[in-house]
């Protein structure tokens, strides 16, 4: 069985943003205005502070035996975690959709969580978590 590893770093002199910009916000349709209005929404009615987490990874892997492949997978994860905090109580969404509608939702949710300190429901795109 044969692995390799593949080093997807950034190289040196990169501007973080313009990479994530490039290969992950502007194939979702996303951009930096969108990411200020979710944030504008966490930051709504008595919300103290909030952000936004953005994953995106890609897999894949090959078994060969002999030099024959014998089994080979490929996945992709994706999306978006909004925190919201008020005082004590923390919210937490996320959305495996990378879409504005999705980043809205997340952060509505987040900061509905975090305002009244228990869950709350939304559409099923959405996960929910409460922290306090």
């Amino acid at each position: 069985m044969s692995a390799e590893t593949v080093d997807l770093s950034p190289p040196t002199g990169t501007d973080p943003m313009a990479m994530a910009e490039a290969h992950l916000l502007a194939p979702a349709g996303l951009n930096e205005a969108a990411l200020r209005e979710a944030l504008g929404v966490i930051a709504a009615a008595g919300v103290d502070d909030g952000d936004l987490y953005f994953q995106s990874t890609r897999e894949e892997s090959w078994a060969l035996e002999d030099g024959i492949v014998k089994e080979g997978s490929h996945s992709i994860e994706q999306g978006v975690g909004v925190r919201a905090l008020t005082g004590e109580k923390t919210g937490f969404a996320y959305s495996d959709e990378l879409s504005r509608s999705a980043l809205l939702e997340a952060a509505r949710a987040a900061r509905a969580i975090a305002r009244h300190g228990h869950a709350v429901n939304l559409d099923l795109h959405v996960g929910l978590a409460l922290h306090s």
